[in-house]
Parts: C-alpha cells; sequence; structure tokens
C-alpha cells in the first residue's frame, strides 16, 4: 500500500482498495455468471465467488470471512498507532491480503488447495506482524504451518521457502546428525502441502512460490516452480526411505520424480532440449542458474544410492552429462558465474557451488567432479566480489 495512503483508518475502505485492484479481472479471467459485481466492497468477496463456483466450501467462506475481518481491523489498528515499525506492520498485512486479491484477478484459484496456500499467507503475516512467529535473519517459522520455514522478502511479504525448509535437515546432502523424526516430520508436512500437476501423461506434486521474483533480467509471475526444490524433495523423502525402510517414501519420491521427466514448457522442470542431457531448472530456462540444477542432480542420485533403480539411474546419469556439458559456460577461469544471464558468485555461492562439487565426486567417483572442484578452490575473488 503506497505510503500517502498510511493515515486512512477505514477497514471498509482499506478493503475496497484491495478488492477494486485484485478483482476488476478481464471478462476472459472474472466469473461474472456466478460472482458478484466487480465493484465489492470488501475481500471476503473473494471467498464469496469461489464459494458460488463451487470451488471452496462453505466453511471455507466463512474461515475466510473471519480470517479477512481481523487481517483489515489489525491492519487499521497498527496503521493508527503510528510509527515506522507499525506502519510496516500494517502494510505486511494489507500486502499479504492483495495477494488474495491479486490471484483472484489473474483467475488463480482453479482449486481449493491454493486458495489455503494463499490463506495462510494472510495468516503468517498475522502471526509475523503480532510477534508470534520473530523473523530470524529473515527466516520464520510460522503456527500456522508446523515443520515448514518461511522466508520473508523485503518489501515483499512473508512465503513459504520449500527449500530453506528442507536444508534444515538436508543441506547439500542429508545431515546424518539429524534424528530421523526430524526428517519424517518436515517431510509429511511437505507432501501435504504440496499441489499436483498432470502433464505428459504423468501426476506429480509441486511446491509453489506465490510471489512474483526476478532473477537475471526474467521475472517469473507468481506461482511458479523450481527444478532444485523438487530435486531437495527427492532427496529429503529417499532419505525417509533409507532411514525408515518405509515404502510410502520410495513412492512418494518417485511421484515428485515425475515432474522432473516432464519439459519445462508443459508444466516440469525439465529443459525442453535434452540433446546434452537432463537440466533441471531452478527459475526459468534462460536464467539457468547452475546450483539449482546440480541440487537437482543430487537429489536424484541420492535416491537412486538407496532404491538402486534402473530408471532413477538413467536419470542421474543424464543430469550428469548436463552438469558435464554446461558447466565451463559458468567458469571464467578465475572466479565462477551464479547463472547464464547473472554475474560473479558471491564467495559463499563459489564455496557452496564446490561442496556440490565434492558431493557430486562421491556420489559418483568421476574424477572430473573433483578435478573441477580442486580447480575453483584454487581460485581467488575478483576485486569487489565478498
Amino acid at each position: 500500500m503506497p505510503r500517502r495512503n498510511q493515515r486512512h483508518s477505514s477497514t471498509q475502505s482499506i478493503l475496497l482498495i484491495l478488492v477494486l485492484a485484485g478483482c476488476s479481472a478481464d471478462a476472459a479471467t472474472r466469473p461474472d455468471a456466478d460472482c458478484p459485481p466487480i465493484d465489492l466492497t470488501d475481500a471476503p468477496a473473494v471467498a464469496t465467488c469461489l464459494f458460488a463456483r463451487h470451488i471452496i466450501s462453505a466453511n471455507d467462506r466463512d474461515s475466510a470471512y473471519t480470517l479477512f475481518t481481523v487481517a483489515g481491523t489489525k491492519a487499521d489498528s497498527y496503521r493508527t498507532a503510528g510509527g515506522s515499525v507499525n506502519l510496516d506492520k500494517g502494510a505486511r498485512i494489507l500486502r499479504a491480503l492483495a495477494s488474495i486479491t491479486g490471484f483472484h484477478r489473474h483467475g488463480l484459484f482453479a482449486d481449493s488447495v491454493r486458495f489455503h496456500r494463499i490463506m495462510d499467507v494472510v495468516s503468517v503475516a498475522i502471526e509475523i506482524a503480532d510477534g508470534q512467529a520473530p523473523l530470524l535473519g529473515g527466516t520464520v517459522r510460522p503456527h500456522t504451518t508446523p515443520h515448514l520455514v518461511w522466508y520473508s522478502y523485503p518489501g515483499i511479504g512473508a512465503f513459504f521457502q520449500p527449500v530453506t525448509t528442507v536444508q534444515t535437515v538436508a543441506y547439500i546432502i542429508p545431515q546424518p546428525g539429524m534424528p530421523t523424526d526430524s526428517f519424517v516430520n518436515i517431510a509429511e508436512q511437505m507432501y501435504h502441502y504440496a499441489l499436483w500437476r498432470k502433464a505428459s501423461g504423468l501426476r506429480f506434486p509441486v511446491w509453489e512460490y506465490d510471489f512474483t521474483w526476478t532473477s537475471g533480467g526474467v521475472t517469473n509471475e507468481a506461482p511458479w516452480i523450481s527444478g532444485m526444490n523438487q530435486g531437495v524433495v527427492i532427496e529429503l523423502f529417499a532419505e525417509c526411505f533409507k532411514r525408515t525402510g518405509d515404502a510410502i517414501w520410495r513412492d512418494r519420491a518417485f511421484e515428485v520424480l515425475n515432474s522432473l521427466k516432464v519439459n519445462w514448457s508443459v508444466g516440469g522442470v525439465r529443459l525442453d532440449d535434452t540433446t546434452h542431457g537432463y537440466w533441471w531448472e531452478e527459475f526459468h530456462p534462460i536464467v539457468q542458474v547452475w546450483n539449482g540444477s546440480v541440487n537437482a542432480v543430487i537429489g536424484v542420485g541420492h535416491l537412486w544410492s538407496v532404491t538402486q533403480d534402473p530408471e532413477v539411474k538413467r536419470m542421474f546419469d543424464r543430469g550428469i552429462e548436463a552438469i558435464k556439458y554446461y558447466t565451463p559456460q559458468y567458469d571464467t577461469g578465475t572466479w565462477t558465474l551464479y547463472s547464464r544471464t547473472e554475474g560473479l558468485n558471491t564467495v559463499g555461492y563459489h564455496n557452496v557451488c564446490i561442496a556440490m562439487l565434492d558431493a557430486l565426486f562421491a556420489q559418483t567417483g568421476d574424477q572430473w567432479f573433483k578435478d573441477t572442484a580442486d580447480r575453483w578452490r584454487s581460485y581467488t575473488p575478483p576485486p569487489g566480489v565478498s
């Protein structure tokens, strides 16, 4: 919400602004036949619309009414209290409400699951504003979603971060010192927080990023998915299978693996061009983030190590093929690049990339990975890189 509106204390007026911004969809996306007119006066009208279209239940609608009313009241309260901290808290809640109307405007509430996910965005914004879920270096562990980690992006809001969640127990590789119940608790919550897609005859779970993000000059509009995320979840589920012997985790890992078999252009995470192996993209085919694809390869490699499944091995080998083919494009001879459209890695990212090469050497025994890692270890940070 623009700063010039910070003295406006009417909840109804605030919600009117949000709804007019979020519900004035064009005729191609607005369900005029089933929904109230576009001059709605409050955010709960989005829930009314979805209920009329049989997308959400009456209980969902009523829960949304309650949550939106609480959110609007709290936003007003913080904004009228004055002071920069309170104004920021009010703005945080209003941005979360705008996520509801923004998704509705773009016709993105095709099912109740995604609506529930964006409802959580509002709930978590309230938790953070009220101090119930403290921010620790940008990360937050809200009560709304136990075991799942969120991240607060400045000026955007707090959103579920699937990679960060998995990295609490499996950073590059599964951490052996972590108790098994930590893996299983996170994995259970991750599985039940998935959305499902069907493409190329395959059905698979995905974990969406519910905010618009720009990287390397390319913007991904919300919601978007990531090959890096799909890969680390495969690793998580594979580790649960390894530790528990419960076949449900093997089956779930294979469900996620389906997303790595489907091309990016039709809803999966594999680059359409497989001439040089399988590249599983973190963000966008033009950007091609190196560490994102490597994370996915490591995840597939871990699944193969615990299942010895020949199809998984085939996919792992094709992933290795792509990494070995593309990696020279990220090596300047003196430092490493983050992606094909961005500049030099930070020192931290450079060191993470070395650790990933070490992990691939451990998985494959291929000397190429060790030689590359050792060469990168010998590099000195260029001027200005820290």
